[in-house]
């Protein structure tokens, strides 16, 4: 009684949804507030830093607020419809029994070496991250977190395996085409130069991160009270996929197993050395998935109805891709980007390298709230950090790590960039915040002392 008493007077926070259309709606205020304003912009988007003009206001309207959520989907629909299309694929291959198979196989082989795993796929998920292949890993969360939450972690080891992983491997920045590629192009410095400073970074990095997870893992498992989802996590949580036990894995399930993992190894070159987008990746999962029908003879029509089951599954998760998109759709609407960023560079005149690199440092923090492409902020800022950080004599390569680095973290942190694979994870924020807060903060601080370590030592150009 005592128990329930307790939880009823805990704070939660409100849906996700809720939580979403709470910022849009802070978004929409600040149209009213901030005044409207914009760069000329070139063919490929660059800004000219000296082109800032002020336009007429133009506040987001009541039918706008809401019109903005069927464009968020409008410009989303390449992820959704391919979180959507694997998820279904997904279903039928673990109709066929081999996920449950080999998954139930890998934790007899682990035994008591729960941690291993933990190491494994961390260590596995950091190099994708590292190459910028996030949104295509998606379709894939429930099964991390059901292999985990199997191995008697609770949702947060699959969680916090998934997100801090990619975070790391993406703030470092060494082959990101996203945000180091975007922005060394757009300063002048040849694509993924200075990757040696940029490799300390990830080793730096992926020490801290996995350093709190697995004394996080440890803790929970001598003693649950320490769990973020409650001592009785064993017993409340429920997993996204169910794993058979008992099940053989026999040669047909082997076969499946290796061909699905193949699959996903040729969309990571694929998106590498063929430029495949979301439609290529998603494409290449319905020939295994076929394979599987055939492998164990599945009634085609049964087959179907399974694929449906597994679009249904995600389909309350790409809700959220579609509303976080909308907070951006509301921005570029009301004009105000460009103002907040014209601000931001006025302020940076007249300070010293090290104060100039905390701004910027903070800045692309903070605005990542509100914008969390990568990429669509580097065409605007990049230009207007160019020539600043020539006056103030700021290499542009230590530029590109401040703005790296600023952009990278966060990305699975802010709400409005990570209810998307929080939703995916079935982890709401307010326990995500409770234990990743910490860690945000000492990589957060570790990035800055090695941006402050690269621009005293002359770190670049190239």
């Amino acid at each position: 009684m005592g128990n329930t008493l307790r939880k009823k007077k805990g704070f939660s926070l409100p849906h996700v949804y809720i939580v979403i259309l709470i910022l849009m709606l802070i978004i929409t205020v600040l149209t009213y507030v901030i005044p409207a304003g914009s760069y000329v912009r070139d063919a490929s988007g660059a800004v000219d830093p000296n082109s800032f003009t002020y336009v007429d206001q133009t506040p987001v309207g009541f039918l706008q607020f809401f019109t903005s959520l069927h464009q968020g989907f409008v410009e989303s629909a390449s992820i959704i419809g391919s979180v959507l299309l694997i998820s279904g694929c997904i279903q039928i291959i673990n109709m066929t029994g081999a996920f449950s198979a080999g998954i139930q196989t890998m934790i007899k082989g682990a035994g008591n070496m729960g941690i291993a795993v933990v190491v494994i796929f961390f260590t596995m998920f950091t190099g994708l991250g590292v190459i910028g292949y996030l949104d295509a890993l998606y379709p894939f969360y429930p099964i991390i977190i059901s292999l985990f939450i199997t191995l008697g972690y609770d949702k947060m080891v699959g969680t916090a395996v998934i997100l801090l992983s990619t975070a790391v491997g993406f703030t470092c920045g060494m082959v990101n085409p996203y945000t180091t590629g975007v922005a060394q192009t757009l300063v002048g410095l040849p694509m993924y130069s200075g990757i040696a400073f940029r490799a300390v970074g990830l080793v730096v990095f992926y020490v801290i991160a996995l350093f709190f997870l697995l004394r996080y893992c440890i803790q929970i498992k001598k003693n649950p009270k320490y769990s973020v989802m409650g001592e009785n996590y064993l017993q409340e949580q429920t997993a996204p996929m169910k794993f058979e036990e008992g099940l053989e894995f026999n040669a047909k399930r082997v076969i499946l197993i290796v061909v699905f993992l193949a699959t996903i190894v040729l969309s990571v070159f694929g998106s590498l050395l063929w430029s495949w987008g979301l439609p290529q990746i998603a494409a290449i999962y319905f020939p295994v998935t076929i394979l599987g029908v055939i492998l164990f003879r599945l009634n085609p029509s049964e087959a179907c109805v399974e694929f449906g089951k597994g679009m249904a599954g995600t389909i309350a998760p790409t809700m959220v891709i579609g509303f976080s998109r909308a907070v951006s759709v509301l921005l570029t609407e009301g004009n105000i980007t460009d103002t907040i960023i014209h601000s931001v560079a006025g302020l940076l005149e007249g300070k010293s390298p090290v104060i100039t690199l905390l701004i910027i440092y903070a800045f692309v923090t903070l605005f990542n709230f509100f914008v969390s492409s990568g990429s669509g902020k580097a065409v605007v800022m990049m230009p207007i950090l160019e020539p600043l950080g020539q006056v103030l004599g700021i290499n542009q390569q230590v530029l590109v790590l401040a703005y790296q680095y600023g952009d990278g973290f966060t990305n699975t942190f802010w709400p409005t960039a990570s209810l998307l694979q929080l939703s995916l994870c079935g982890m709401d924020y307010g326990h995500w915040f409770k234990f990743a807060w910490k860690i945000y903060a000492c990589l957060i601080a570790a990035g800055f002392i090695l941006i402050v370590i690269a621009n005293q030592i002359g770190y670049g150009p190239f």
